[in-house]
Parts: C-alpha cells; sequence; structure tokens
C-alpha cells in the first residue's frame, strides 16, 4: 500500500470509528501520537493531542461515552446534536492523520467527516436490524460494537 492510501485509510478509518463512538477516535489517535509523536504535528496547533494527558482524558470521556450511550434516555447517535459531534469528531482526527503526514488539513477533515457521517448512519441501521433478531441483546451488540471501534483504531494506527 503506498503512503498516500495509508493516510486516506487511516483518516477514514478513525472517521469511521468516530461515527460508532464519537470519543474513541480522538483517543485512539492520542494513545498513539502521545507514544510515537510526529514532528509535522509538534509544530502545529494540533500538537495537544500528542500530549500524555490528553491521551488520559481522551480516554476518561470515552468511558463516560460507554456509560452513557447505555443509559435508555440517550439520543440516537443519526439525532441532530449527536450526528454533529460524530461529523466533528471525525473532522479533527482526518484532519490530525492529514498534519502527520504533510498534508492538506481540509482534505484530511472532509475524509473524515464524511466517513464519520456515513459509519454513524451505517451503523445506526445495522443496529437496529441486528437488535431485533431473537436472542440479541442491545447491550451485547453494543459491547461488540465497542470492541470492533477500538480494536480497527488500534490496527489502523500501528500499520
Amino acid at each position: 500500500m503506498s503512503s498516500n492510501n495509508k493516510y486516506i485509510i487511516q483518516a477514514a478509518g478513525l472517521g469511521a470509528i468516530a461515527g460508532l463512538r464519537t470519543t474513541f477516535a480522538p483517543a485512539i489517535a492520542s494513545h498513539y501520537l502521545s507514544r510515537h509523536p510526529n514532528a509535522a504535528i509538534s509544530n502545529s496547533k494540533l500538537s495537544f493531542i500528542q500530549s500524555p494527558v490528553t491521551a488520559i482524558i481522551t480516554k476518561i470521556l470515552s468511558a463516560g461515552e460507554i456509560v452513557g450511550d447505555k443509559l435508555p434516555t440517550t439520543p440516537d447517535r443519526i439525532a441532530f446534536p449527536q450526528i454533529l459531534g460524530r461529523i466533528g469528531s471525525g473532522m479533527f482526527v482526518g484532519a490530525t492523520i492529514y498534519k502527520a503526514n504533510k498534508q492538506s488539513l481540509l482534505t484530511g477533515a472532509l475524509v473524515g467527516g464524511a466517513s464519520a457521517l456515513a459509519a454513524s448512519f451505517a451503523a445506526f441501521y445495522l443496529r437496529r436490524y441486528i437488535d431485533k433478531l431473537p436472542h440479541v441483546k442491545d447491550a451485547v451488540t453494543g459491547a461488540v460494537e465497542d470492541v470492533i471501534a477500538i480494536g480497527s483504531g488500534i490496527a489502523l494506527l500501528s500499520k
């Protein structure tokens, strides 16, 4: 895979993870970048993402999101405020990946945001379908979704 394809795939992949869980994509990116700092990011306004403190904070936010997602009053991921957060998260991680590769922040933001939007709707309707199957529990489906999001993010950045 060429390096050009690698960062497109990473930005789109992390954007999709943001579509599954808003805070997971920044947490995964921050975790990785705090252990593998990138010079292109170090000299930018995005440098905070490489901080160990940011990595801890984003992980705490992710744990809170997991708990909050299980509450019966939590709106659907495609509801207006939630979808904006997911798109914003995807845009942020997409821009970060593109900046790390000395590419356009705007292009990275568009790739990540579009991917987050698509993944939000895809995951919403897939979960809706799966949760209607016999013997399927919503909490189990959510846990599987969390594992997929975390595992995919780690795999995307470790290549």
